[in-house]
C-alpha cells in the first residue's frame, strides 16, 4: 500500500499555517479542526515545518503560559521527515518510529498535499492484514472443499 492510498482514504485536505501564528492559535485551531498536528508552510506554500501537540506541550514544559505568545516558528519541527505519494506505507512508519515522530507532511513537487498520522498508517496496515486475511481463509476453505489439490496439479488432472 502506498502513501497516496492512505491520503484518498483520508482526504487530502491539509489545514496549513504560517510561521507568525502563535502557538495559543495554532493550539485553537487544532481544537477547532480535531486534529494533531498543522503543517507550516511558508507563504509561498513550501513546508517550513509541522507543530504538533507535542511541540505545544514541550513549549509549555519549557515556558509556561508564556509559550502560547510564541510563534510557530520558535516551537515548531523544522527538520521534519516527509513523505511522497508513491512512498509505501511501510516506510512511512519506519520514518515515524526512526525519527519519533507522529505525523508526516506528503510532499509533491515541493507542495504539500496530504498529512498523515501514525494512526492512518496503522489503519491502512490493518485493512491490508484483514484483506490477507481473509484471502487466505477463501484458499484454505477452497482447498478443503475440493480436497488437496497440489497432486492433482502434478500428476495433470
Amino acid at each position: 500500500m502506498r502513501v497516496q492510498d492512505v491520503v484518498k482514504t483520508k482526504g487530502n485536505e491539509v489545514i496549513t499555517v504560517v510561521e507568525t501564528i502563535t502557538v495559543e492559535q495554532a493550539a485553537r485551531v487544532m481544537r477547532e479542526r480535531a486534529i494533531g498536528a498543522l503543517v507550516v508552510v511558508a507563504p509561498g506554500g513550501e513546508l517550513k515545518g509541522v507543530i504538533s501537540e507535542r511541540e505545544i506541550v514541550t513549549a509549555l514544559a519549557h515556558h509556561g503560559k508564556a509559550a502560547l505568545q510564541l510563534s510557530a516558528k520558535a516551537v515548531m519541527l523544522a527538520e521534519c521527515p516527509a513523505v511522497t505519494p508513491m512512498d509505501s506505507v511501510h516506510d512511512a512508519m519506519a520514518i515515524m518510529t526512526e525519527q519519533r515522530v507522529r505525523h508526516l507532511p506528503v510532499v509533491l513537487n515541493a507542495s504539500v498535499v496530504g498529512l498523515i498520522s501514525i494512526g492512518d498508517t496503522v489503519k491502512a496496515r490493518l485493512s491490508e492484514k484483514i484483506a490477507e486475511n481473509l484471502v487466505l481463509q477463501d484458499i484454505a476453505r477452497w482447498t478443503s472443499a475440493s480436497g488437496d489439490i497440489s497432486g492433482r496439479f502434478s500428476r495433470g488432472v
